[in-house]
């Protein structure tokens, strides 16, 4: 599913210097890498706020995976995002 289909999240800045959006409820951190070589490394870290405890999910891109800009790395790690928060709404990835 694209982005399109799924609805585009809204941007919720935790600070000045962070990019971040929510989906679904949940705050998506997007923390992409550039590389040695001047691509970028899709990262992102879901933020979840369950029973007053905060947990933190890494979301990975594969190292092959490299991108010419930041914005293309975000978008991808971002879709990623939403298919782990997907995966733990209708309980098909083990967490929900």
């Amino acid at each position: 599913m694209s982005a399109c289909e799924m609805g585009d999240p809204k941007i919720a800045r935790t600070d000045p210097g962070m990019r971040a959006k929510t989906y679904r409820g949940h705050l998506v951190e997007l923390e992409s890498e550039k590389t040695k070589s001047g691509g970028w490394y899709p990262r992102a870290t879901i933020v979840i706020n369950e029973n007053r405890r905060i947990k933190k999910i890494p979301i990975l891109g594969r190292r092959r995976m490299i991108f010419d800009s930041r914005s293309q790395a975000d978008r991808y790690a971002l879709e990623l995002a939403k298919i782990w928060i997907d995966g733990r709404t209708w309980g098909t990835n083990g967490h929900g």
